[in-house]
């Protein structure tokens, strides 16, 4: 049995409306809220492929996101550049951001920033290895929807690299 009281009483609810079983009854809810989820979860995805695509062409950036919302997703984007696991100097960070953008330094600074990468005072670079903490933070409302379904899986190697550029 369920510990959790909502869902307990979602089920019954649902065992009342349709006559079924318990289990008959939570599998339909679990069917429907799977559903759900991946359906916010191709959305997401869409939306991302959408505005990353936008801003891009021939593997570099065209121009700067100005609205952070963008910025976002660009720079989630940009995660896919880097290895889970893997610990890169400062010289070959701005080597992956510079194939990309001219100012590999803001690139930089704003992947730090965002959460996307961490920083030793060595000058030594790494991806988080869980997604940063959104909640009361400034980008609380502007972290892209597709950060809270891939970048976990990715950074736990359940998910692979996602190149756009390739299935356009």
């Amino acid at each position: 049995m369920t510990a959790q009281r909502n869902f307990k009483s979602q089920v019954r609810a649902r065992m009342q409306q349709t006559g079924v079983n318990y289990t008959t009854a939570r599998m339909e809810l679990l069917k429907e809220y799977e559903e759900r989820y991946q359906n916010a979860r191709r959305e997401a995805y869409q939306e991302h492929q959408t505005i990353v695509s936008r801003f891009f062409k021939d593997g570099a950036m065209t121009v700067m996101p100005s609205k952070r919302r963008t910025r976002a997703h660009i720079l989630l984007y940009l995660v896919n550049y880097f290895q889970v696991g893997r610990t890169y100097t400062e010289q070959e960070v701005n080597y992956i951001l510079h194939e990309l953008w001219p100012d590999f330094a803001y690139l930089r600074r704003e992947l730090v920033d965002y959460g996307y990468l961490e920083r030793n005072t060595r000058a030594e670079y790494w991806l988080t290895s869980f997604g940063p903490e959104r909640w009361g933070t400034v980008l609380h409302d502007e972290a892209p929807a597709w950060e809270f379904y891939w970048l976990p899986e990715y950074l736990n190697g359940q998910e692979k690299q996602v190149d756009f550029f390739n299935t356009i």
